[in-house]
């Protein structure tokens, strides 16, 4: 594991399971209570950025960057790709940035909420999660519960697994591309500012790991996983999320072995951490006081 310092921040590369390497970021006191987030699809670390600045300074945060987005590796194969790896991947960074014998609340937006329950059978996950929050995000039925797409029935359901899958470029971000995809991820009342932080960051992802993590997402079912998840968990969602609609959270919810509750945020997306960044780091503060002894933001 090879670690170097930039500023205020611990970089560190870490080797997955598989040999991937992984674009790790440590910010905070080192022996502050840890929160670790993981980032949504065709997205980077930089997603979690608006909720980060909201959260307490004392607290310690782990952000990684998925396997083939952002600085982290991107598989040579098919076989790099799939909901085992991104487990896989989470657990490389628990064991890398928790030190042994600690916990931290672990947060997952979208793939990275799948990450997470995906990640709920094995041990590792199991010894470092002492909370859970989880954002936007599904477990089973994507493109079938998915109204990204405008149209009735099957014909929706073959239109969203065509956008996940297709591996190609998006285009130039501009006013068209933006009035095009907009709609589709974030809420009428979005913030502009954070509206094009979003395009940046789409545009920016590569197309093949996008489409083939998107491939993954279509037939995505890690619902066994999420019932393995014990710790205390909190499961949020907008009300306008069109790709993981509010079905999503309240069926995780039921899975959930202690689900403290299940929010639906008015007139919000599917893009948490950029639509509703204080709720989360409000929740996340919450949840490290709570079961890490972390010092609430509120007190």
């Amino acid at each position: 594991m090879a670690t170097r310092h930039v500023g205020q921040v611990r970089e560190l590369q870490v080797r997955s399971a598989d040999g991937t390497l992984l674009h790790v970021e440590v910010r905070g006191p080192e022996d502050g209570p840890t929160v670790v987030l993981a980032h949504c699809w065709a997205t980077s670390l930089a997603s979690w950025g608006p909720v980060v600045r909201e959260l307490d300074p004392s607290l310690r945060v782990v952000l990684y960057d998925q396997r083939g987005h952002g600085r982290s590796q991107t598989p040579i194969t098919r076989a790099g790709y799939g909901a085992e790896k991104l487990a896989e991947d989470l657990c490389a960074v628990l064991e890398a940035a928790v030190p042994e014998g600690r916990k931290a609340v672990v947060a997952g937006h979208s793939m990275g909420g799948m990450t997470v329950m995906a990640a709920g059978a094995h041990p590792v996950f199991q010894d470092r999660a002492a909370a859970v929050l989880l954002t936007n995000t599904g477990c089973t039925q994507l493109p079938k519960r998915s109204t990204a797409i405008p149209l009735p029935g099957p014909l929706g359901t073959l239109g969203s697994k065509v956008f996940l899958k297709a591996p190609l470029p998006l285009g130039p971000s501009n006013p068209v591309t933006t009035a095009l995809l907009k709609p589709m991820i974030m809420g009428r009342e979005s913030d502009p500012r954070m509206v094009r932080l979003c395009m940046r960051m789409v545009h920016a992802c590569a197309p093949v790991p996008r489409g083939a993590w998107g491939g993954v997402m279509t037939t995505l079912e890690v619902e066994e996983s999420t019932r393995q998840i014990s710790a205390p968990t909190v499961v949020l969602v907008g009300t306008e999320d069109k790709l993981t609609p509010p079905w999503h959270a309240h069926h995780i919810g039921s899975l959930l072995k202690d689900c403290r509750e299940v929010r639906e945020i008015p007139g919000a997306g599917h893009m948490g951490p950029l639509e509703y960044p204080r709720t989360l780091s409000e929740l996340l503060g919450n949840l490290a006081a709570e079961h890490l002894g972390a010092r609430s933001k509120a007190a």
